[in-house]
């Protein structure tokens, strides 16, 4: 539903890996995996389509990586335990995160997303104590005024010794007190503020689309021409296949003739006339067909595929 989310090319090389362990692949099958995966990694590698965040969690990580860098050993303090916080901590424990805490009204329900992530559980009493332990903060509850005031925050960052705190404010009304927002090393955004780099984002995929199905279209033409390819092999096996066959019976009653003590000329003669016939018969028949249905592309295929190649 998202155009550039690589969750669905993870979740489909993942099936493709079991369908492989499983032995249930077969030929084609794989190989329009394979085209797929190379459609993939050419729309992620030669447009822009996934390079800017649609979803409110990636933007957040977006910004939070313009202040701190690296995430990896940075904490993160979510407040709330609703489903949009849950979402958040989803994507947080996947970014490298080191440490989170989530802080709710209800300890139970904190314990409960907690336990999901290895997370630590706090009251929303704690905040003046956890603020300053953390580089991250998000707030979602359903609070309809401030749970954490302009004061809280300057204090938090004395505390810190003015390193900085990424604030994110996802209420309405806000959870946050939007005063803070003027305090040095704070850096405080609001889902709208969110919101804005979304749809920003979303325009610039949209412009990359274009490009995108026209690489999509260079693999599918590819695994069509390999799919052509590879069935005309197939026929051209079966067909080999039945000539042995016919050539094998025949042998065997060739080697049986000479043993007997036909003359070996005769029975050689013989061999390649009846081994002619099997071979030509249903070609034959065919094409007397064609030729009473007047079915003349049938009739030039034939002549295409039998005529001697210096002819």
């Amino acid at each position: 539903m998202i155009i550039g989310e690589p969750q669905v090319a993870g979740q489909v090389k993942t099936a493709w890996q079991s369908a492989s362990m499983a032995n249930s692949l077969d030929t084609r099958l794989d190989r329009m995996f394979q085209h797929a995966f190379a459609g993939a990694k050419r729309v992620r590698t030669e447009t822009q389509i996934g390079r800017d965040p649609v979803t409110l969690p990636f933007a957040a990580l977006r910004l939070a990586r313009q202040i701190f860098g690296p995430l990896e050993g940075r904490s993160a303090l979510l407040v709330g335990a609703g489903e949009m916080i849950s979402e958040f901590a989803t994507h947080f424990n996947d970014s490298g995160i080191a440490r989170m805490t989530i802080a709710n009204r209800s300890i139970e329900r904190a314990k409960a997303l907690a336990s999901q992530f290895e997370a630590s559980s706090a009251p929303l009493i704690e905040l003046d104590r956890l603020l300053p332990l953390h580089d991250l903060v998000i707030a979602c509850t359903s609070s309809p005024e401030p749970i954490i005031t302009r004061s809280m925050l300057n204090q938090a960052l004395t505390a810190r010794r003015r390193q900085p705190i990424f604030a994110l404010d996802l209420s309405v009304p806000r959870n946050i007190d939007y005063k803070a927002n003027e305090l040095d090393d704070l850096f405080l955004y609001t889902v709208d503020d969110l919101h804005g780099i979304i749809e920003k984002n979303q325009e610039k995929r949209q412009a990359s689309l274009r490009q995108a199905m026209n690489l999509i279209e260079v693999e599918v033409n590819a695994f069509d021409r390999w799919l052509r390819i590879h069935e005309s092999s197939t026929t051209l096996k079966l067909l080999r296949q039945r000539a042995q066959i016919e050539r094998d019976a025949l042998l065997e009653q060739a080697r049986a003739q000479i043993a007997s003590g036909k003359d070996p000329d005769d029975v050689l003669k013989r061999f390649g006339h009846r081994l002619l016939n099997r071979l030509l018969h249903g070609p034959s028949a065919r094409m007397r067909q064609a030729a009473e249905q007047s079915n003349e592309e049938l009739l030039a295929a034939a002549r295409f595929f039998f005529q001697d190649d210096e002819e």
